[in-house]
């Protein structure tokens, strides 16, 4: 019982996390982990979704910024070499 209980937590963690603009295989794998604070968590956490366009392209936009590999040129990477190397 508690094992049906803790998948019914992931899965609910999931579709939540999906209808509030998150990725769902990422929070169905922490309802896995964490059950029911998982699902909590999901609940609590500020939807990326917003009906304000404004809102909704800034938080698309850092989505975006996040996606984007770092490149060797960029003043914000860090590098173990030494820059002489």
């Amino acid at each position: 019982m508690i094992v049906e209980f803790w998948i019914f937590c992931a899965i609910a963690t999931a579709v939540v996390a999906a209808v509030r603009g998150g990725h769902s295989l990422l929070w169905l794998l922490i309802g896995c982990v964490l059950g029911p604070v998982g699902l909590l968590v999901a609940i609590l956490k500020p939807s990326l979704k917003s009906s304000e366009p404004i809102v909704a392209a800034e938080r698309q936009a850092e989505l975006d910024d996040m996606k984007k590999p770092l490149r060797g040129g960029d003043r914000d990477t860090i590098s173990a070499k030494r820059r002489n190397e």
